[in-house]
């Protein structure tokens, strides 16, 4: 892959990860307009950017490209373990995942028909890929997160692993151009080995890796996925809060780029 698309994608790289946390009380909100900060280990150069691939891996080039190079991808975790069936949280809805279906079904609504929409989802199967990164799958999105049943534990990890890889795929069609943005929405704590920070660190540590990570927290003050400076964290405390930070993630603007040192000979 030419490092140098991968840099062009670098260059608007911020990490975008959706996640609904499990209820504690009374957490408190984060105000709106908090000026986003980047871990000083994340800060990268032009110079880093320029001479690091992405996307990254051996795969062997696409035979076709995508016709629209600057295409929009969503991959979204739906977290559909045993705790998802409490209904701490869940406003007027049975259960927080009914709300959590109710706030997706909303959502996709809004996600533009020429943006890829993909679907990871765990449960007592365990967390896959129910829905490969595409166009005209929005059918199969919506039949795949209300179909779907709270049972099982939180594969954090393993979870954000595979939408990393579906993302990454997707972007050897696009040439490294284009948005990646990768959420997650999860009720509790990660079970026992499935803590994601490291593969949070494995995409903030690319300098040329443009996946987005949102979090919102969802009654509740902290998690693994909360990593200032290298997530994007929001406080839900209801389902329309939940509904809102949804919306958020299609219209969250580039203010996050990790790219800190311009110098003439970098551009």
């Amino acid at each position: 892959m030419n490092t140098a698309n991968g840099f062009k994608s670098g260059l608007t790289a911020s990490i975008a990860l959706l996640a609904l946390l499990g209820c504690s009380p009374e957490p408190e909100a984060q105000a709106e307009n908090d000026e986003p900060t980047i871990d000083e280990r994340f800060k990268h150069t032009v110079a880093e950017a320029k001479s690091t691939p992405w996307p990254e891996g051996d795969a062997a080039e696409p035979d076709a490209l995508d016709p629209l190079l600057t295409r929009t991808n969503y991959m979204v975790v739906l977290d559909m373990s045993g705790s998802m069936g409490s209904d701490r949280c869940a406003g007027s809805y049975e259960s927080k995942s009914a709300a959590a279906k109710a706030a997706l079904n909303a959502w996709v609504d809004s996600v533009d028909r020429e943006a890829n929409l993909g679907l990871i989802i765990f449960d007592g199967r365990g967390p896959s890929v129910r829905v490969n990164l595409g166009q005209d799958n929005r059918p199969d999105f919506r039949q795949h997160v209300n179909s779907s049943r709270p049972a099982g534990g939180t594969p954090l990890l393993t979870s954000v692993r595979l939408a990393h890889e579906q993302l990454t795929d997707r972007a050897r069609y696009q040439q490294g151009y284009g948005t990646y943005r990768l959420m997650v929405i999860t009720d509790g704590e990660h079970s026992d080995g499935e803590n994601p920070s490291d593969e949070i660190e494995r995409i903030a540590g690319n300098a040329a890796n443009p996946i987005e990570l949102h979090t919102i927290g969802f009654c509740i003050d902290d998690s693994a996925l909360n990593q200032p400076g290298v997530t994007l964290y929001r406080s839900a405390r209801n389902p329309e809060e939940l509904a809102q930070g949804l919306d958020s993630v299609l219209a969250e603007s580039q203010d996050f780029a990790n790219i800190q040192e311009f110098t003439g000979n970098d551009l």
